[in-house]
């Protein structure tokens, strides 16, 4: 699964230290769920698209990629890989971008 990061009006994307503004990204998660049971790091990486992951060859981006530190909902989700993306997603989303998570 990846996510697949698009700039709107208010928030672009550039190649760092550059002008070049950038269409879309695509952006892999690394993450950790610690033993509570709620509490999950998320570690981002990103790349011009699939294609560019599969080679390895990164992108640096203006894109904030610290790690995250993130809690569920017991009640409503489990730890792993759908909270991660979708905890991911909402974090870009808030920041301002469009996010769409890739199967």
């Amino acid at each position: 699964m990846a996510l697949i990061i698009t700039p709107t009006e208010d928030k672009k994307i550039y190649v760092q230290g550059t002008l070049i503004e950038l269409s879309q990204v695509y952006n892999r998660i690394e993450f950790g769920c610690r033993p509570n049971g709620t509490t999950m790091e998320l570690a981002f990486y990103t790349y011009a698209d699939q294609a560019a992951y599969e080679i390895g060859n990164y992108l640096p981006t203006d894109l904030p990629t610290s790690n995250l530190i993130t809690n569920i909902d017991p009640a409503t989700q489990i730890q792993g890989l759908d909270a991660a993306h979708n905890s991911a997603k909402l974090y870009y989303e808030e920041l301002g971008y469009d996010v769409a998570i890739s199967m």
